[in-house]
């Protein structure tokens, strides 16, 4: 079985605010513990949703719109 961690992001992290130093401390014990039970494929972040797209399905047409906020039409 495989599990994908996420966390919702917030202005902070979309801002590229420095996260916290306890929080990054725990975050790197946990993914150590996931490391030394054999069960961490993997542990690089993902990108601002900034740089992501949004695909919107409507029967055959797709509509693909650049960044997390849908464009004025």
């Amino acid at each position: 079985m495989r599990f994908m961690i996420m966390v919702k992001a917030t202005k902070d992290s979309e801002g590229r605010s420095p996260a916290r130093p306890k929080l990054l401390e725990e975050m790197g014990r946990f993914n150590e513990e996931l490391v030394k039970a054999g069960v961490m494929l993997a542990g690089e972040g993902l990108q601002s949703s900034s740089k992501g797209a949004r695909v919107r399905f409507s029967g055959t047409k797709r509509t693909v719109i650049d960044g997390p906020l849908p464009e004025h039409e």
